[in-house]
C-alpha cells in the first residue's frame, strides 16, 4: 500500500509542476508539487531505503527532463502565447521613438549635415536641416559654428563628428546664410528676395 501513496504522489508532483508552468499560480501549485514529492520520498524510505533512493533518483533525473519538454511546448499553448504577445507589445512600447521638436525621427537626421548651435563639450545642440537638437559629440569638442556630420542616434541624442567644409559642402544644407545658427526662420538667401520689390 505505502508503494501505491508513493507512486500517486509522484503522479501528483509531476501533474502539479506541469499545471504552475501552463497555469501560472503565483508559486501555489509550485509549493504543492513540493509537498507532494517530499510527502513520497518520506514514505518510499518507510518502505525500503533502496526504495527511498530509488525515488530520490527517479525525481532528480525525471524532473529535468520533464521541465526542459513542458518549457519547449509552453510557447505554443495559448496562455504561453497570450502572455509573450503581451510581453512583446510592452517592450516595444515602451521604448519611445526620439524624435526632434517639430516631432521628425531623429534616425532620418543620421548621415545629415549641420552646424554646431553651441559648443559641443562634448554635449551642445545643433542645427541640421533646420532642426535645433541636443547632440553629443563623438570625438575632440566642436566649437560653436563648425560643420558637422550626424553620425548615429544614441540615449535620444545625435551623436556628431566634426566635418571639414567640403564634405558639409558636398550636401545640401537647410542653415542660415551667414553660416552660424541663429533666427533660421528670418534668414533669407539672395534667391528668395525679390529684387524687384525693393525701392531703392
Amino acid at each position: 500500500m505505502p508503494v501505491l501513496y508513493t507512486i500517486g504522489l509522484l503522479v501528483l508532483f509531476l501533474t502539479l509542476v506541469i499545471a504552475e508552468i501552463i497555469v501560472p499560480s503565483g508559486g501555489l501549485l509550485s509549493l504543492f508539487a513540493i509537498a507532494a514529492a517530499i510527502t513520497a520520498v518520506l514514505i518510499a524510505f518507510t518502505v525500503s531505503l533502496n526504495f527511498g533512493l530509488a525515488v530520490v533518483l527517479g525525481l532528480l533525473v525525471l524532473t529535468p527532463i520533464l521541465l526542459s519538454i513542458v518549457l519547449r511546448l509552453w510557447p505554443q499553448t495559448g496562455v504561453g502565447k497570450e502572455i509573450l504577445n503581451r510581453r512583446g507589445t510592452n517592450s516595444e512600447s515602451s521604448v519611445p521613438i526620439a524624435t526632434a521638436p517639430d516631432g521628425t525621427p531623429l534616425s532620418e537626421l543620421v548621415g545629415r549635415y549641420g552646424v554646431a548651435a553651441s559648443d559641443l563639450l562634448p554635449a551642445g545642440r545643433v542645427v541640421v536641416d533646420d532642426h535645433k537638437v541636443d547632440a553629443v559629440s563623438t570625438g575632440m569638442p566642436i566649437d560653436r559654428g563648425q560643420p558637422i556630420k550626424v553620425v548615429r542616434v544614441q540615449a535620444g541624442k545625435l551623436q556628431v563628428r566634426s566635418a571639414s567644409t567640403e564634405e558639409s559642402h558636398a550636401q545640401p544644407q537647410s542653415v542660415p546664410a551667414n553660416g552660424l545658427p541663429g533666427d533660421t526662420d528670418s534668414a533669407k538667401t539672395l534667391d528668395e528676395v525679390n529684387l524687384d520689390d525693393l525701392e531703392i
